[in-house]
């Protein structure tokens, strides 16, 4: 005849904040896609520990995002595509000569609308637009060199400058994070076993959570207007470390001590 197991779960308080512990018996099968099963106590019940932790990895940054804008104004909407187009086109050009490739200068945004300072202000001209590019580098510490081409040719406006990691170093750094976490669950529920009279055996599940990645940012960099030629542009900016979180939760088959 088939027995309902009663559950006993005693939680327990991990030895790290954010961490915790979980001490218990259940069913002897575990049917988990996302888990690496493992076998029940020969006993018929299976005591298990289950531990949430996390694991972090810092690195300097290997690439920086520089977001630019060239923008116009006029009394016609043909005059403002065409100075956007000549600021954008004399942008470009210097960013190539400065040895960017194109596929490193992208547009993000296009747009021409109508000039609302115009209805309270009727000198003012009736429309504008903005023309909004990416600059991708893989030379962080030219970051400040592109800010200043940039804006002596054409930009009238500097958006952001963001310091983070490419793709690839993204992943490595992921899979460094998510070890980390697994090896701090491995901790927590050895602290967490030995307090309830258990020895840990091997996993049964595991589980990872989200993995992010916190850049350093430098928000509304708007020195970058006024007609000074970027003379008030700094020539560096500090890239800060790179942060790329993980977290797991990993259950492990536990026996009595």
């Amino acid at each position: 005849m088939r027995r309902t197991l009663a559950v006993v779960a005693v939680a327990l308080l991990a030895a790290t904040a954010g961490c915790s512990a979980l001490v218990g018996t259940s069913s002897p099968t575990v049917n988990d896609p996302k888990g690496v099963s493992g076998p029940s106590d020969g006993d018929g019940t299976g005591r298990t520990v289950a531990v949430g932790a996390g694991g972090q990895v810092s690195t300097a940054p290997d690439r920086a995002v520089v977001r630019v804008a060239v923008t116009a104004r006029a009394d016609s909407v043909e005059t403002v595509r065409q100075r956007l187009a000549e600021n954008a086109s004399r942008m470009r050009d210097a960013l190539r000569e400065a040895g960017l490739s194109p596929e490193q200068i992208t547009s993000a945004r296009y747009d021409i609308g109508r000039n609302y300072e115009h209805e309270d202000r009727p000198s003012a001209p009736r429309f504008e637009g903005q023309h909004a590019f990416v600059v991708t580098l893989d030379e962080v510490d030219r970051a400040g060199e592109i800010v200043v081409a940039a804006v002596r040719n054409g930009a009238t406006s500097v958006d952001e400058v963001r310091f983070t990691v490419s793709p690839e170093t993204r992943l490595e750094l992921r899979e460094e994070a998510l070890a980390r976490a697994v090896e701090n669950a491995r901790d927590r529920a050895t602290v967490a076993a030995n307090g309830t009279g258990l020895e840990l055996g091997g996993v049964r599940t595991v589980r990872t959570g989200d993995v992010s990645v916190r850049p350093d940012r430098r928000e509304d960099v708007a020195f970058a207007t006024g007609g000074d030629g970027g003379g008030g542009v700094p020539t560096s900016f500090e890239g800060g470390q790179v942060t790329v979180s993980a977290q797991a939760t990993v259950v492990y088959n536990a026996t009595s001590g």
